[in-house]
């Protein structure tokens, strides 16, 4: 659970989440916001009995912290949690989805993903008010073939603008990386993290591959290129905004920091990029027309891909160069051969 604070710490005193860390779960991640408490979701009953208390909180500071939070998309046959969430003020959620296929997620124990209909889950946690961060990955050894026009086009049905694509990782001690080791696949230096020399978008794939390694690579590059394409990406930002029930959102949030995101919006929209205009546009008259309560959400993504527009461009010219000198060093071992 990650805070994000809306006013100074001095006026918020001490925030329940925070107490109630150690008892709601068993992991963490760093949290933002001078509240302090960051909780993944790991004991329903208790996050049931917390969240009304952490809502009374916020309601008698007139909610000076929204939240988001790590689940798993079966959170959303939930349909009790995800409203004692949306009235504790949780606006968003990362869900690992991995992969489209159904054998790929037997395979790495995503069972929870398998057997419903994904882009429907998604759908009923925006209903419930919050939207959803999705994650895949590229690379598994149950991958048969190409991976990336299945998981494109959930991406699409499911209406998730923004998407965390990146290549297989074995991090060190997980059954992942003790199994790859028996098989003699990882590679030398296998638990350097990628962080140091990239990212997991480019720098992935520390073990010897089943599918060869090139064709692993442009899935990867393919579909983030895909996903990050603007007219794709506001599409999916409009989509998602008439689903999303923004009725109950509730933060007191300076309004100076809004109108700063709304002109630096328009100054790189309308003047820096321009080939975003039309979108952007689009997308605010889009949401004015059917769901204004969303704006606020709407808004918010498409400034995210001030971000993300120049990153996926960046990795994807960086999977292409990475393909050609795996091309080339086949070339150069044929030739030694």
């Amino acid at each position: 659970m990650r805070a994000n604070s809306a006013t100074s710490s001095s006026s918020t005193g001490g925030c329940p989440a925070r107490r109630v860390h150690n008892r709601c779960s068993t992991s963490s991640t760093r949290c933002t916001g001078s509240a302090g408490a960051a909780t993944s979701i790991s004991s329903t009953k208790a996050v049931k009995a917390f969240l009304p208390i952490l809502a009374d909180w916020l309601k008698a500071r007139d909610y000076p912290f929204e939240f988001t939070t790590e689940a798993s998309i079966n959170l959303a046959d939930d349909a009790e949690l995800l409203a004692l969430m949306r009235a504790a003020n949780f606006f968003a959620l990362f869900v690992g989805i991995e992969s489209a296929d159904a054998e790929t997620l037997m395979a790495t124990r995503k069972k929870q993903n398998t057997g419903r209909d994904l882009a429907d889950s998604v759908h009923r946690i925006y209903a419930a008010g919050m939207f959803v961060v999705a994650g895949f990955i590229v690379g598994f050894d149950a991958e048969r073939g190409a991976v990336a026009p299945g998981s494109a086009a959930l991406i699409e049905a499911a209406a998730i603008p923004i998407c965390m694509i990146g290549l297989l990782w074995a991090l060190p001690n997980t059954q992942l990386s003790r199994r790859l080791a028996r098989e003699g696949r990882l590679s030398e230096g296998y638990e350097i993290n990628a962080a140091e020399a990239g990212d997991h978008c480019t720098q992935g794939l520390n073990f010897v591959t089943l599918r060869p390694r090139r064709d692993i690579l442009a899935d990867c590059r393919d579909l983030i290129g895909e996903t990050y394409r603007p007219e794709r990406y506001f599409a999916r930002v409009r989509r998602m905004a008439r689903m999303l029930d923004a009725h109950a959102y509730r933060a007191a949030i300076p309004i100076r920091r809004d109108l700063y995101e709304v002109l630096r919006l328009g100054w790189r929209c309308l003047v820096v990029e321009r080939e975003l205009r039309r979108e952007v546009w689009r997308t605010v008259v889009d949401c004015l027309r059917h769901n204004p309560r969303a704006l606020r959400a709407a808004l918010r993504i498409t400034s995210l891909y001030l971000h993300f527009g120049p990153f996926a461009r960046r990795v994807v010219a960086e999977l292409d160069d990475r393909i050609a000198r795996e091309a080339a060093d086949d070339v150069a071992y044929i030739s030694r051969s």
